[in-house]
């Protein structure tokens, strides 16, 4: 069993120590910092199952961290318990309304500690199960391939998807794109990829040509694929067509139902982010404002009760306002 990753944010050097022994003990894999800049690139950068954070560090406090690591895709997910003298009542107030999971309050008992982890951690466990149940119940759509990448690795491929190559889902269990990939040179389209898996641009579109195992001829794909957090790693998912010929992009969405009262121009905005588009294309494609983009979808996020564009496109697929023509 995977040993779960605990990100220690302390700057007291000696409590740093002895919490990370005591938990390395207990059987999780420790990583520290000794002040908050540290730990925000640590936390993007390993992607930690749980966060203990002091509140009152020199430069950017516990405050300022969580608050950063709320803002980032990957990281918004982790569980943070705050470790806080009993005299900082109001940080430990206003860190909770912004959504901290716990706080211990110092001294405290080791034991004590590792009992609030052990819930925390519990708890996020039994999220995540329900949380994956439920995506893969909404993304299980066979009008469309669809999948889940996260880096050199397909997480999760529907039926659909993997019969564009003429495989079975099975056979993606030790697949990445390199491997589906016939256009020469390949490496500018993975390039694209895995700047979008490092935050670089939230999405990618693209066309290429695809190793098809039952087909003499090769296929044409096109893909579109958004930034998300899975399982506490960033991940792409993605939606991809087949076209007969490069260049034909003739395959495109048909609106089929609209159950939350779309209006005709937040749909053309919600087919524009299903396609990957970003909002500085949108609006150059619909000789519209950012501004207004901007608007149509937060108009969009608030009738969906979605939270971001990757929960936009599970949605279309979902309702089947969109359906391939």
């Amino acid at each position: 069993m995977k040993k779960k990753k605990i990100l220690i944010i302390e700057d007291d050097r000696i409590l740093r120590e002895n919490i990370t022994d005591f938990l390395k003990l207990e059987g999780y894999e420790v990583t520290v910092a000794d002040n908050g800049l540290s730990g925000a690139s640590i936390a993007m950068k390993e992607i930690p199952d749980l966060i203990l954070c002091d509140i009152m560090m020199p430069g950017m406090d516990g405050m300022e961290l969580f608050k950063t690591l709320q803002q980032i895709k990957t990281t918004s997910a982790i569980p943070l318990i705050f470790v806080t003298a009993k005299s900082e009542k109001e940080d430990i107030r206003s860190g909770m309304q912004l959504g901290a999971d716990d706080y211990i309050t110092k001294p405290f008992d080791l034991n004590e500690l590792h009992q609030a982890v052990k819930v925390r951690l519990e708890k996020q466990e039994r999220f995540q199960k329900a949380h994956d149940e439920k995506f893969f119940a909404l993304i299980d759509n066979p009008l469309m391939g669809v999948f889940i990448y996260s880096e050199k690795k397909f997480e999760y491929v529907n039926n659909t998807f993997a019969e564009m190559f003429g495989l079975k889902v099975s056979d993606f269990g030790n697949m990445s794109f390199d491997d589906i990939i016939a256009t020469e040179p390949s490496e500018p389209i993975v390039e694209k990829i895995r700047r979008t898996l490092k935050g670089i641009q939230e999405n990618v579109q693209l066309e290429f040509e695809a190793l098809s195992k039952n087909n003499d001829k090769n296929q044409f794909i096109q893909l579109y694929a958004n930034l998300i957090s899975y399982k506490g790693a960033s991940a792409l998912i993605g939606n991809a067509v087949n076209i007969n010929e490069k260049g034909n992009q003739t395959k495109v969405f048909k609106t089929k139902d609209n159950t939350d009262n779309l209006s005709k121009r937040e749909i053309d905005i919600l087919k524009e982010v299903c396609l990957g588009h970003s909002t500085t294309e949108i609006a150059a494609a619909k000789k519209i404002s950012t501004r207004t983009v901007d608007s149509h979808r937060s108009n969009l996020l608030e009738k969906t009760r979605c939270k971001n564009s990757a929960e936009l496109i599970l949605y279309a697929l979902r309702k089947k306002i969109f359906v391939v023509d």
